[in-house]
């Protein structure tokens, strides 16, 4: 294809064999490819902190036959400068258009859809005029021409249409931001103004209690009881479901966490729990993971105290940590040998404000821990389930993304 340059502006176009070496450069309004030193290696014009990115750039293409915005460095004036790069493969060759930005590559596509339909135009009026000669044979290369001139431009409106989509995938990701934050701000306030009443509630009731406490009955004591447990469950659940609707939405970038020491604030925030049953946190040399320390603190937490809350009577509650290393992800495990969990509750204690219905009178609690910690554990890149019987003991596995 011949392509008039003065049609294009601050764009680079480059036609490749599929080993990486430049063939022809139709233009380059950058000055990027000298062409008196063609062929050339596409690596050459890559800057050195691109070269990785290039490469599988490269693999790309020869994989997919189709890669869209890449965003490459180049050497300009010995600077590094970053391009927007797309590609496809043609006729056994590689076709590379790079501009600056998105709107320069779109203006880039127009313009060679106009030039590409002129020239195709030219082609059948050429063609039109030798039919009218007796001793004219059609060639057949220029059929060939026209069916590469419409997978062209069919590659043309894909890549369009592909930046399109992709403006749409920016735009909606911002109001997704913009509709969490909102959420967030809303998940405060509702809290706030749901918390008030009930400390009331609490106040006046411990008042009540203080101030005519000779004069009720043991029924009456009851109710204020009741009461005042009914508004601290409330305040709880108001709590949990708080810390729900912020998993996962704490603009906290991932780290290099060790969870040798994530454990070790586990077990001592639950030593009076342990130290009154005469229990045991056991664990293994755990690894450091990529993540976010705080909910993972949160994650073991959970479990490890959910493990001393529903122990066994009479019997001395103990968890086991593990793990295993997987290509991809870790696997962990905590164990314990309390009451176990029948397995019609085996996926249904993951859902919000569900608990094991024999559980459900002796122990306070919102049935929102488990909920919390399969939302960090998704977070995380991974998932989280239960095996046990009733009796058992319990073993809670999930995973950890490495990446």
């Amino acid at each position: 294809m011949n392509i008039d340059t003065h049609e294009i502006k601050n764009g680079l176009c480059l036609v490749c064999s599929r080993e990486g070496q430049i063939l022809r450069v139709p233009f380059d309004d950058l000055e990027m490819v000298p062409k008196d030193r063609l062929p050339a290696q596409f690596s050459d014009i890559i800057d050195r902190e691109s070269i990785g990115k290039a490469a599988d750039f490269w693999e790309e293409i020869l994989d997919n036959e189709f890669v869209f915005d890449y965003q490459l460095y180049v050497r300009q004036d010995e600077e590094p400068v970053p391009l927007h790069f797309s590609a496809a493969t043609f006729n056994g060759q590689v076709w590379i258009i790079a501009a600056a930005n998105d709107e320069m590559l779109e203006k880039m596509l127009d313009e060679m859809m106009l030039i590409n339909n002129e020239q195709q135009n030219r082609i059948r009026r050429t063609e039109k005029k030798l039919s009218k000669l007796e001793q004219y044979r059609p060639d057949p290369s220029l059929d060939t021409y026209d069916e590469i001139s419409k997978v062209n431009n069919e590659l043309i409106n894909v890549q369009r249409q592909l930046m399109k989509q992709n403006r749409e995938i920016s735009n909606l990701n911002e109001q997704l931001n913009r509709s969490n934050r909102e959420l967030e701000h809303f998940a405060y306030a509702v809290s706030h103004d749901l918390k008030e009443p009930l400390r009331m509630i609490r106040s006046f009731m411990r008042l009540l209690e203080k101030k005519y406490g000779d004069e009720l009955d043991e029924k009456a004591r009851e109710y204020i009881h009741y009461a005042v447990d009914g508004a601290e469950r409330m305040n709880a659940m108001i709590s949990s479901l708080l810390e729900y609707s912020r998993v996962g939405r704490k603009n906290r970038e991932a780290e290099e966490v060790d969870l040798n020491k994530v454990v070790d604030k586990v077990t001592r925030l639950n030593r009076s729990v342990i130290e009154e049953h005469g229990g045991a946190v056991k664990c293994a040399d755990l690894p450091v993971v990529v993540g976010q320390e705080v909910p993972l603190q949160q994650l073991f937490n959970n479990l490890v105290s959910n493990a001393l809350k529903y122990r066994k009577a009479g019997t001395a509650p103990v968890v086991e940590i593990r793990f295993k290393e997987r290509p991809k992800e870790w696997l962990f495990s905590v164990s314990d040998n309390g009451r176990g969990i029948a397995p019609e509750y085996h996926e249904t204690i993951f859902d919000l404000f569900q608990r094991v219905e024999s559980a459900a009178e002796e122990e306070t609690g919102t049935g929102m821990g488990l909920a919390i910690c399969k939302k960090i554990v998704e977070h995380h890149g991974g998932e989280i389930w239960v095996e046990s019987e009733p009796g058992e003991g319990s073993t809670f596995y999930f995973t950890i993304a490495k990446e």
